[in-house]
């Protein structure tokens, strides 16, 4: 493997002998660069939170179409994090339920952070927010980057899971 040093890795989650989170650990501890995506048919919120906290950059079920897992590892090279959209609710959920609200609540997002943090929430794509909300892509992905600041976050998961926790958004913006 050493040899390849490969730029993307699919991986299941359960597999024989090590399982998915252990071997992307792994993966990642040797090959820091990698981008590796979760590629499975486990439905299971919490296998996606395993996953994703063993440093997977996606997740994508084996039930999708080509063009969904094309799309996925496209978005991981851009260091998205997809997750299927049906997921995202019961994950958010999960996450806000473990996770006790910060001291510091006060974090001030424009009109167009707020706007952009919904659409996310919902699962969105930067190419539809640009559309629905009239803005280049590139317009998008800048507020998206001023939402990551602000909220001290690295990806659209993480985003909407503080966003959730400080009471910036409810579970009905989902």
């Amino acid at each position: 493997m050493a040899a390849l040093k490969p730029d993307i890795v699919l991986m299941d989650v359960h597999m024989p002998g090590m399982d998915g989170p252990t071997t992307t650990k792994a993966l990642l501890a040797e090959f820091p660069e990698t981008k590796v995506v979760a590629w499975t048919v486990s439905e299971s919120s919490d296998d996606l939170l395993r996953m994703m906290q063993a440093g997977c950059s996606g997740y994508v079920l084996k039930d999708s179409g080509p063009g969904e897992l094309q799309r996925a590892l496209w978005a991981a090279v851009r260091s998205e994090s997809p997750v299927p959209r049906k997921m995202i609710p019961d994950v958010l959920r999960r996450v806000a339920e473990r996770t006790p609200l910060s001291q510091a609540t006060t974090v001030a997002l424009t009109s167009r952070e707020m706007q952009i943090l919904r659409g996310i929430a919902k699962g969105l794509t930067t190419k539809r927010l640009a559309r629905d909300l009239g803005l280049a892509p590139p317009s998008v992905e800048t507020h998206l980057h001023n939402i990551f600041r602000k909220l001290n976050s690295t990806n659209r998961g993480e985003a909407v899971s503080t966003a959730l926790k400080l009471g910036l958004i409810t579970l009905a913006d989902l």
